[in-house]
């Protein structure tokens, strides 16, 4: 329902580009480019600075961004609210979460809701902590979905739940018939860690072994968990995930998952974030409940 020029100032402003842009909305960019300046031309300000590597919003361009904003949120919650009054016939619910979360736990839970509101369709990306961070500041997605995130004083925490961090190792590994094990029985073995520090599973464990006068150098660093899963099984060794997280290779056979019993790793939360202050939509606020279900069946 925006002027079609702000839908390009948006899509120019989250691109950093006219070309990307361009490309988002299946429009030419010289002539997106000749709206925008059209439309700098109308009100008399340059909306973005034209840098070597791209455009950057100006003062006037981030006030106008955020009208535009607020408007697409004013009207995503009038629509919710029609929708609500057809009986939740329709809706979209965009989320950010972690790879961790989404391989099991949120796919149940969108499927159990789509049974009941089929016409609601969702979107889901798959983010670090820093860029769910982002994305919920900027409304560019409703809800967030991490493990153990840093305190933010912009977001509020929706769901918590406990879930402690388990040790995954192949089938096949020395560990793999132990019930229990710490993380000083870990350190034998080659280890991988999410890439960022930041990451709430890879900052427990950094934060015990420095307790416990550890230096972890993981032989392998990345956020894909098909990867971890790989140098599991190939390489003996050994990463940290939610029980969840590796709930259909354990069903399979191809991987163990053994709690881990240090005070500090059990301490783990799974968090549903929201931006603090944001009226969520109705067929959000319905799916945070189904949501909240399903992540308190993991206690």
């Amino acid at each position: 329902m925006l002027p079609r020029v702000f839908v390009y100032v948006d899509a120019i402003a989250r691109a950093g580009s006219i070309r990307k842009a361009a490309e988002q909305v299946h429009v030419a960019a010289s002539a997106l480019n000749r709206q925008l300046l059209d439309l700098e031309q109308e009100l008399g300000v340059e909306l973005f600075e034209r840098l070597p590597r791209g455009m950057r919003a100006t003062a006037a361009g981030e006030l106008l961004l955020a009208h535009i904003r607020k408007q697409e949120r004013e009207f995503e919650l009038l629509r919710s609210q029609l929708d609500n009054l057809r009986g939740l016939r329709r809706g979209h619910i965009r989320i950010t979460a972690h790879e961790t979360a989404t391989r099991e736990l949120l796919s149940r839970a969108i499927s159990a809701f789509r049974t009941e509101y089929p016409g609601v369709s969702f979107t889901v990306n798959m983010g670090t902590t820093a860029r769910t961070f982002d994305e919920l500041q900027d409304d560019t997605v409703e809800l967030g979905l991490l493990f153990n995130p840093p305190s933010n004083a912009l977001l509020t925490r929706l769901v918590e739940v406990k879930t402690p961090l388990h040790a995954v190792v192949a089938a096949s590994h020395p560990l793999a018939r132990r019930k229990s094990l710490r993380l000083s029985d870990c350190l034998a073995y080659p280890l991988a860690l999410t890439n960022s520090s930041a990451a709430g599973g890879r900052n427990l464990i950094e934060a015990l072994a420095r307790q416990s006068g550890h230096v972890i150098n993981p032989a392998l660093q990345t956020d894909s968990f098909e990867l971890m899963g790989q140098f599991a099984r190939q390489s003996g060794g050994i990463f940290f995930q939610l029980a969840v997280g590796v709930a259909a290779e354990v069903a399979r056979g191809e991987l163990v998952a053994i709690p881990l019993a240090d005070p500090v790793l059990a301490r783990g939360r799974l968090v549903l974030l929201a931006r603090r202050g944001r009226t969520l939509s109705v067929p959000t606020s319905r799916f945070v409940h189904y949501l909240a279900e399903h992540m308190h069946a993991l206690v």
